[in-house]
C-alpha cells in the first residue's frame, strides 16, 4: 500500500530545451538533462533528446532503471522489446530494466524526446562517461555495464 505524503525534498525546475546540460549518447545523437537526480532525491530523471535524421539510439537495456519517451517532434523506427513501432508526435513509450530498446529517426528532420529514468542514481555519470567515450573514440562497452548497468546489444 502506498502511504500519501504531503512534504517532499524534490525541487521546482524550470528549464528551456536550449539550455540542458547535453551529452553525445551517439552519432548525431545527443541527450540533455533537463531535471537532474538533485532535484528529486535521485528517484528520477528527465532528459531531452535529439536524433538527427538517420542517427540512430543503439539498442541496449538498462539492468536497474525504467525509461519512458515521449515523443515531441519527429519520426521514428522503434524496436521495444523485439517488436518494431512507428512512432511520431505524441507517441509514448515505457521500457522497464531488462527490455531491449533501439530507435532510428526515419524522418526528414531532428526528432525530438523527452525522456524519464526511474530511479535517476546513475542516469547522468552514465550520459556523462558514455559522451566522454563517445567524443575520444575509446568506447568501453565493459565499463558502461558494470558501472551503470546499460547493456549495449
Amino acid at each position: 500500500m502506498t502511504r500519501k505524503q504531503s512534504e517532499t525534498v524534490k525541487e521546482t525546475v524550470v528549464s528551456s530545451w536550449s539550455n540542458s546540460r547535453n551529452y553525445m549518447m551517439a552519432e548525431d545523437e545527443f541527450t540533455g538533462i533537463v531535471v537532474g537526480k538533485e532535484a528529486t532525491g535521485s528517484d528520477y530523471v528527465i532528459t531531452n533528446g535529439v536524433v538527427s535524421p538517420g542517427a540512430v539510439i543503439p539498442e541496449h537495456y538498462h539492468k536497474w532503471e525504467d525509461q519512458t519517451f515521449h515523443v515531441i517532434e519527429g519520426q521514428l523506427e522503434a524496436r521495444i522489446g523485439g517488436e518494431t513501432h512507428t512512432l511520431g508526435p505524441g507517441d509514448s513509450v515505457h521500457c522497464p530494466r531488462g527490455v531491449a530498446h533501439f530507435m532510428k529517426n526515419t524522418g526528414q528532420v531532428q526528432a525530438k524526446l523527452i525522456s524519464y529514468i526511474f530511479p535517476g542514481d546513475w542516469a547522468e555519470e552514465f550520459m556523462a562517461e558514455t559522451s566522454r567515450q563517445n567524443m575520444s573514440g575509446n568506447r568501453d562497452l565493459a565499463l558502461i555495464e558494470d558501472r551503470f548497468g546499460v547493456v549495449y546489444l
